[in-house]
């Protein structure tokens, strides 16, 4: 139904009549104002917020600022002071490794004691440095070797007289350290005895050498010793060892793996000479020697060996390099 203009103010009279008559005429009309002055500020209010031309993409600065990562494609040129440590190799302990070759050390646990200084272990088949006193060094590689000396007992007897009476042979005594931390004494040491053991037979006693005074040792290929000793023909390759009374040498083992391990400390506790009751007592005595010995002897191709020669007339080795040819002028 449409309404007529004439309908609709009279409707609007009525209305207004009404209001008046109710006292709600002031009411209205701020209704009536609000209704038009709310929509106006609201258009008014979004009208000052519009934003303007968006800046360009990648300018705007975050809300919160992150550090810009530096990425360097290039090497540093930083540069480490000191030798580069292997994570995987054990630190400290006794075992060591220089110029690609490790060197594991046995430690007598009962009398061992550290030796300070610098020597060099000796064998015909390698080369080492270690950090006691003495001895001499082989063709081969070279690399530091710690080790640790025992304690041995000290041979208390007279020293031996350079000769020998027709009824008297040398008599030795050796001390060794043992895998239990403490030692054993040989006595008598049978002449081309096998030493640690006929198992390893890393040495040779090849008896007393003339004079008394000293004990010589055929060192077998792969032996490592070092100490006071005297090695011939020289430092560089240690065939024979000389050793005195309570000098005490260290006695290693090179393994298949090129490895050097110590395996006893060795020491000539006592050189004396033994009185028998006849000639024939004692040239039986001085004619005794290990048949294993003598048979690794046998087909040893150490060279220094022909430089000694055991002489049972004197129960002693003769030093060949000693003697001189005589002669007319």
């Amino acid at each position: 139904m449409k309404l007529e203009t004439p309908d609709v103010m009279a409707f609007l009279r009525r209305i207004a009549n009404d209001l008046h008559s109710k006292k709600l005429l002031p009411v209205a009309a701020v209704l009536l104002a609000a209704i038009v002055a709310v929509p106006l500020a609201l258009s008014k209010t979004t009208s000052s917020h519009t934003p303007g031309p968006q800046a360009s993409q990648g300018t705007a600065p975050p809300a919160n600022p992150i550090p810009a990562l530096n990425v360097q494609t290039t090497p540093g040129q930083s540069k480490l002071n000191g030798p580069a440590r292997n994570p995987f190799k054990p630190q400290g302990g006794t075992s060591t490794t220089a110029t690609g070759t490790t060197v594991t050390t046995a430690t007598s646990t009962a009398t061992a004691s550290s030796s300070n200084g610098t020597g060099t272990l000796s064998s015909g088949g390698v080369s080492t440095s270690s950090s006691s006193n003495g001895a001499s060094s082989s063709g081969g590689s070279s690399t530091t070797v710690p080790f640790t000396t025992a304690t041995l007992p000290k041979g208390t007897s007279k020293p031996a007289p350079s000769g020998l009476s027709s009824t008297q042979a040398y008599d030795v005594a050796l001390a060794t350290t043992n895998n239990s931390g403490g030692f054993d004494t040989i006595d008598p040491l049978e002449r081309l005895s096998e030493i640690p053991s006929q198992h390893q037979p890393l040495l040779v006693e090849l008896g007393v050498l003339q004079g008394g005074r000293r004990v010589l040792f055929a060192v077998m290929p792969g032996a490592v010793v070092n100490g006071p000793g005297t090695c011939t023909p020289g430092p560089i390759d240690c065939q024979i060892l000389s050793l005195g009374q309570n000098q005490t040498e260290v006695l290693s083992d090179t393994v298949p793996a090129g490895n050097v391990v110590q395996v006893a400390d060795f020491a000539i506790t006592s050189i004396s000479a033994k009185t028998y009751s006849s000639a024939a007592a004692a040239n039986q005595a001085r004619d005794a020697s290990s048949a294993a010995g003598r048979k690794l002897l046998g087909s040893s191709t150490l060279s220094a060996l022909s430089l000694f020669q055991y002489e049972p007339s004197l129960g002693a080795l003769v030093d060949l390099r000693n003697l001189t040819v005589g002669g007319g002028s």
